[in-house]
């Protein structure tokens, strides 16, 4: 299919028939917030990568969009006002390096957006922050992202998207970030957001003044990405200038990169000193934990049915990354009922269904139970085709009817207790 409407350019017919189509299936609630064409033709643009024929292209890009509009549902992202990056704790704590969205354009109406990365320090974020915040900021900033984005197409009426400029000079690695790649956790944040939740929104990414070095990881991550990862991620040595300028113009390039722009600033990020990295300070809730293991392929399911409590929190650890979630399915039944497995797809996502690793940061959250009916805390360890999970969780229930605090286990039952998160 040559469907695709360029970037630059208004979409064509065929490609608002295609929108029309998709919005046909969408099944979700779908906010004036995000609801434009061009949010939706994202979607198109990405199912058009893998898929050749117009029933399958609209088939995976509304199973995907609706798939994304309760991750938005799950995140409030549809409020009114996202956190700019001024606002958001990544980049207020300066665990990542920083460069701001320009208004300038390349030639095909995307956004400017160039990062020095010399100072990043994977370790530094996984030893500060939980493995949820780290997905639940770079949602708020992919958010911000995409408004920027949907402000030049109003603008214009023209399809538009970040052009990304990745300078890696001075950039170092280690066997932390090995591992990071290594393990997957690089292609999962990957694909959660420049595939899954945010397809098209930051392309292309040029990765410049790259070392011979970083052809391995990349390679690595490549193999474990979907179809279209090497257009997206570009990489040029110190020879890629030539090609910024195909369609960039040399006054809107910074002066580190050959161009003439002397305006262009960037933050560094900061290295975590170990002392300050994230420790337990709650010895007596680590010894009241509840230990289970999630097998190979197995999923660990906790089901709750509400009346009258307001509000679920948990605390667990595990010893590798394990899929997270809590779902609302509806009509209450006997909590020890041994049931088939529930479909996750066919209910609201209360908290967002992420991959979470809680050995070097424990997870601490809480969801509240506003609705009565079924809940399900669901610990999925089906992307492992080996090995098991340990994890040790404690949750708690605040009860609304007389204000008191219960002990969740992870059969379903409860206790009376005392608060311990």
């Amino acid at each position: 299919m040559a469907r695709r409407s360029p970037f630059g350019f208004p979409l064509n017919d065929e490609a608002k028939q295609l929108v029309n189509d998709v919005r046909l299936r969408i099944g979700q609630p779908i906010h004036p917030n995000f609801n434009t064409d061009f949010n939706v033709y994202r979607f198109i643009m990405a199912a058009e990568r893998t898929h050749r024929k117009e029933r399958d292209v609209i088939k995976y890009a509304a199973l995907a969009l609706n798939n994304h509009l309760r991750y938005r549902k799950a995140l409030n992202l549809d409020v009114e006002h996202i956190p700019s990056f001024d606002d958001n704790p990544i980049f207020q704590k300066k665990l990542m390096p920083r460069g701001e969205i320009l208004t300038k354009t390349d030639a095909q109406n995307r956004l400017l957006w160039y990062i020095e990365y010399a100072t990043i320090t994977v370790e530094s974020i996984a030893h500060s922050i939980r493995s949820s915040e780290a997905c639940k900021f770079q949602f708020l900033q992919f958010e911000h992202m995409l408004r920027k984005v949907m402000e030049q197409e109003e603008r214009t009426g023209r399809l538009s998207s970040l052009r990304h400029i990745v300078n890696m000079d001075g950039y170092e690695i280690n066997p932390f970030t090995m591992v990071f790649v290594t393990s997957g956790t690089l292609a999962y944040y990957s694909q959660l957001f420049h595939f899954e939740n945010y397809p098209e929104l930051v392309t292309p990414t040029d990765i410049v003044n790259i070392a011979k070095w970083i052809h391995v990881p990349y390679k690595i991550a490549k193999a474990m990405m979907p179809t279209g990862f090497s257009e997206k991620f570009r990489l040029h040595d110190r020879h890629f200038l030539e090609t910024l300028l195909e369609d960039i113009d040399v006054n809107d390039i910074p002066v580190s990169l050959g161009g003439n722009d002397t305006e262009i600033k960037f933050t560094d990020a900061i290295k975590i000193d170990p002392n300050n990295y994230w420790r337990v300070d709650n010895a007596d809730l680590i010894d009241a934990l509840e230990g289970f293991h999630v097998g190979a392929r197995k999923s660990r399911i906790v089901s709750i049915n509400v009346t009258t409590a307001r509000e679920l929190k948990w605390y667990f650890s595990t010893d590798g990354d394990i899929y997270f979630g809590v779902f609302f399915e509806g009509d209450a039944t006997n909590n020890n009922v041994e049931q088939v497995e529930p479909n996750l797809d066919n209910m609201d996502m209360v908290y967002p269904w992420l991959k979470i690793t809680a050995k070097l940061v424990h997870e601490i959250d809480h969801v509240n139970l506003n609705r009565v009916g079924r809940y399900h805390i669901v610990f999925c360890n089906k992307h492992s085709w080996i090995h098991r999970r340990c994890v040790q969780f404690y949750g708690q229930i605040l009860d609304d009817a007389d204000n008191s605090y219960k002990r969740l286990y992870t059969d379903g039952t409860m206790s009376s207790a005392d608060r311990m998160i």
